[in-house]
């Protein structure tokens, strides 16, 4: 059994659910990109609408003053909005999101780089798989970004297939540990 010893540590069920729910949304995307993209958006959507009003309502109940919860307030406020138009509207959205998930796909390429070379100062089979793994994350994510120049549907594609590699990468992380 290897043990991971590293600033990043994490721990072997986080890591084999991080990488089983990176091959569903993998699949799920490669099944129909851009349905799920709005889907994802409208998720977050609905969880922002969500917290905006956890974050005023309990600020009306108690009838503080607004110099008191000002703070709380305005956030409250501006999830509340841009929670509705994301999950009402979750079509314009949908190169914001999907850069945001290409930059996903590049950070965690890079931990997966960073990660292999524990694997490779322990002399573990797993470190040069999991740094190519790594590489080809980080040249995806670096498409998925540069793909609002294509089109949606190509970047979700890539986005699908990086999540699916990264996800395969973590299992075997997970199981390597």
């Amino acid at each position: 059994m290897i043990v991971v010893r590293s600033s990043l540590m994490r721990s072997k069920s986080t890591i084999l659910l991080t990488g089983a729910v990176m091959v569903a949304l993998g699949v799920a995307v490669l099944i129909n990109p851009i349905r799920a993209l709005e889907t994802i958006i409208s998720i977050m959507g609905w969880i922002l609408v969500g917290y905006g009003v956890l974050t005023i309502v309990p600020i009306v109940v108690r009838h503080l003053k607004l110099g008191e919860s000002l703070g709380d307030v305005s956030f409250g406020a501006v999830s509340l909005v841009l929670g509705l138009f994301m999950a009402i509207f979750p079509s314009n959205l949908i190169s914001f999101v999907w850069t945001l998930i290409g930059i996903l796909i590049l950070a965690t390429g890079l931990l997966d780089i960073v990660e292999s070379g524990t694997f490779r100062q322990q002399g573990s089979p797993l470190g040069i798989p999991a740094t190519v793994s790594g590489v080809i994350c980080v040249l995806l994510g670096v498409l998925v970004i540069w793909a609002p120049m294509l089109s949606p549907t190509l970047g979700m594609l890539i986005a699908a297939i990086a999540l699916i590699i990264n996800g395969i990468t973590e299992i075997i992380f997970g199981l390597g540990m």
